[in-house]
Order: structure tokens, then sequence, then C-alpha cells
């Protein structure tokens, strides 16, 4: 199966009209069999920390919660991952993370993911 990965590089909770895209091309390409990843990296793991109050800002014009944008990619079936220097940079463990966190990756792991045959990657 071709595998879709999309790195979280720029997103953060700062910017949810930027932050939403990426999560509705993930749900959408989850929707037609390819298997998708979230790779976040840096400020981006915040995103997925539960009790973050910014993943509750307004994604305009629909002034849907940038939280709904994340959950609808997962429970379509893309995986998200954390780069393991961006969550100790932040303190973080994954017990704070959402239901349907995949799991904490280091760089070179998240590389070789990125680097496999039949991957496709996009950074946003």
């Amino acid at each position: 199966m071709r595998r879709l990965i999309i790195q979280l590089w720029q997103t953060s909770p700062e910017h949810p009209q930027l932050a939403a895209t990426p999560f509705m091309l993930a749900a959408s390409a989850a929707a037609m069999d390819l298997d998708v990843e979230l790779h976040a990296l840096g400020a981006s793991v915040e995103l997925f920390v539960r009790d973050n109050p910014m993943r509750q800002r307004l994604v305009l014009p629909l002034g849907r919660a940038l939280s709904a944008y994340v959950e609808d990619a997962l429970r379509a079936g893309a995986r998200a991952y954390a780069c393991s220097t961006a969550m100790r940079d932040r303190g973080l463990n994954a017990s704070e993370m959402i239901d349907g966190f995949s799991e904490i990756l280091g760089m070179v792991a998240l590389l070789e993911r990125s680097l496999a045959k039949d991957v496709s990657v996009l950074t946003f």
C-alpha cells in the first residue's frame, strides 16, 4: 500500500487557519485507503496535547475548532507520530497526548519512514 506522510513542521495551534489544511488532506487521503502518517515536528506536537486550550481555537470561515480537524484525520485512520526532541524540549510525554495519538519517534526513525519506497511526503 502506498504511504503518504504529512510532515507538520511550521503547523501549530498559533495559526489555526493554516493548521487545518494538512488534517483535511490526511482525512481525505485516509478515506481513499492510503496509509497516512502525520509527523509532528517542533511546535506542531502541541496540536496533539490533550489539555492544550489552543486546540480549541476556531478555524474560519466554518468556525470549527482546530481539534475537530485533528480528530477527523485520526478517526479516518491517519496515525500521528511526534518527534522525541520536540516532546522533550516541551517537557511532554505520551500520557499527555490525545486519544488516537500513535507514538513518539526519534528523528532518525521519522526520516527512515519518509525515505521508504512508495512514500510521498507533504510538508506543512
